[in-house]
C-alpha cells in the first residue's frame, strides 16, 4: 500500500502530500520506490483533500505496479551483465556464449555500455547500427546479441517493452560472385586430383563439396556416424573452437542434426581414409587422444579449423580457384541440387535448415534462375 505523508505550509495547512509506493528488491537487493506529490487544489478543505488524495495514490500505485518500468535506470552495462551471469550459461551453447560475450565487449559496451535502458530507443539503436563501418552482415551479428539481451530484459520485468522493434540495418549485401556450373566444379574436382597436396585435405574439401555440411559438422564427425553399409551420415556434433579450446558441441540448430545420404563416389572416398586414418592410429597408439574421429590432426588431435582454411588457401592460391571459401563448398552443393530440379524443402533439409524460408533467402538468385528455366522451357515445349 502507498505511503502518504503530509506537507505542510508555515501556518501549519497542508497544502500537499507526498505519496510513496515500494517496489520491491532489486537484484542487489536496494529496495525499488516510486515517489510524486499531489497538491490540494485551492478552497479545499483538510478531510477533503485527505480524501482526494488517498484516491490519487491508489490510482498511482495501480500506475507504478501495472506500467512503470521498474529499472528504466539500470544501465546496458548492468543488464548485460546480468545476462552473462544468469541466462547466458544456461540458455546458450558455450560456443555461442564466447562469441555473444565477444560481440558485446568489442562492440556494444564502448557505445551504450553507460546508457540508462530507458534512454535506449528504436531510433537511437537505429542511429547506432548504421554508425558501424563494418559488414552488414556483422552488424546483424551485433543487433542479435543486443536483442537477446534486451529481450531477457523484458521477460524479468526490467522494462516493459524491447526497442528492438523496427530497427534500420544497414542493408546486407549479397555476394554477387559468379556462380561455378558444373563444368567448373569437375574442374575442381580434377585439380583436387592432380595437384600434390595434403591428401587429409582434399578429402576433407571433397566431404564438403559431396554432403554440403559446414565445416565445424565436417570436422565433428566420428567413425560411428558413417554407416557404410546403408550409406548414410549421421550429423550428430559440431566441432567448436573458444581461444584455442576444441570440443565437441550440438549441431547449430535443432534442424541442422540431421541424416544424409552417402553417394558411392563419396562411399569411396571415405573408405580410403578410413584406411589411412587406421594405420594413423596405429602408429601413434596411445598418444592419438581421439582415435574416434573421422578426421585428426597428425597428432591425433581435433583437427582446427583454422588450420584447414589456412592450408585450403596455401593449396589454391595463384590459381584460378584461389577465391573460393571452405564455406563456398556448401553453397555449391546447395546450387547444384537446386538447378537440377531437387524440390526446395528436401535441399533445405539436406542443408539443416532451420525453415525452408531460410534456403529460400540464401539461395533467392539461383531460385530466380532456376525458375527462368522453367519459364524458357515451357516457351520451347510449346514453340
Amino acid at each position: 500500500m502507498a505511503n502518504i505523508i503530509a506537507n505542510k505550509n508555515k501556518n501549519g495547512e497542508i497544502i500537499s502530500y507526498r505519496i510513496r509506493v515500494s517496489l520491491g528488491y532489486d537484484l542487489n537487493g536496494n529496495q525499488i520506490q516510486k515517489t510524486t506529490t499531489f497538491k490540494i487544489p485551492p478552497h479545499t478543505t483538510e478531510s477533503k483533500g485527505h480524501k482526494m488524495a488517498q484516491e490519487y495514490a491508489v490510482e498511482y500505485e495501480q500506475h507504478c505496479r501495472g506500467y512503470s518500468t521498474l529499472r528504466e535506470n539500470m544501465r546496458f552495462s548492468e543488464l548485460a551483465e546480468w545476462y552473462f551471469q544468469n541466462y547466458a550459461p544456461v540458455e546458450l551453447k558455450e560456443s555461442t556464449v564466447y562469441n555473444y560475450k565477444s560481440q558485446y565487449e568489442n562492440h556494444l559496451a564502448p557505445k551504450i555500455g553507460n546508457m540508462k535502458l530507458k534512454d535506449i530507443t528504436t531510433p537511437k539503436i537505429t542511429e547506432l547500427m548504421q554508425s558501424y563501418t563494418l559488414n552488414p552482415n556483422t552488424v546483424k551479428k551485433i543487433y542479435v546479441v543486443m536483442q537477446s539481451i534486451l529481450t531477457r530484459a523484458v521477460e524479468q520485468g526490467f522494462i516493459r517493452d524491447t526497442p528492438c522493434k523496427h530497427v534500420i540495418l544497414p542493408k546486407r549485401k549479397r555476394n554477387k560472385k559468379p556462380v561455378m556450373d558444373e563444368q567448373q566444379v569437375k574442374a575442381f574436382l580434377n585439380f583436387l586430383d592432380t595437384e600434390k597436396w595434403d591428401a587429409d585435405l582434399k578429402t576433407i574439401v571433397k566431404v564438403l563439396l559431396y554432403t554440403g555440411m559446414r565445416s565445424g559438422e565436417c570436422l565433428g564427425l566420428r567413425w560411428e556416424d558413417i554407416d557404410f553399409e546403408n550409406r548414410t551420415i549421421s550429423i550428430n556434433y559440431n566441432l567448436a573452437d573458444i581461444a584455442g579450446k576444441h570440443f565437441l558441441t550440438t549441431p547449430k540448430t535443432e534442424s541442422s542434426q540431421r541424416v544424409i545420404g552417402m553417394s558411392q563416389t563419396l562411399h569411396d572416398i571415405l573408405t580410403e581414409h578410413k584406411a589411412f586414418q587406421d594405420e594413423l592410429v596405429k602408429s601413434l597408439g596411445t598418444k592419438c587422444t581421439h582415435p574416434e574421429m573421422v578426421f585428426t590432426s597428425a597428432l591425433g588431435n581435433y583437427r582446427d579449423r583454422g588450420s584447414v582454411y589456412t592450408s585450403f588457401k596455401r593449396f589454391t592460391k595463384g590459381t584460378e580457384f584461389e577465391t573460393m571459401t571452405l564455406h563456398q563448398m556448401r553453397h555449391l552443393n546447395a546450387t547444384l541440387l537446386l538447378n537440377s530440379g531437387v524440390d526446395l524443402k528436401i535441399v533445405s533439409e539436406h542443408l539443416g535448415h532451420s525453415g525452408v524460408e531460410v534456403t529460400a533467402d540464401v539461395y533467392a538468385d539461383v531460385l530466380k534462375s532456376s525458375k527462368m528455366k522453367v519459364a524458357d522451357l515451357i516457351s520451347l515445349k510449346l514453340a
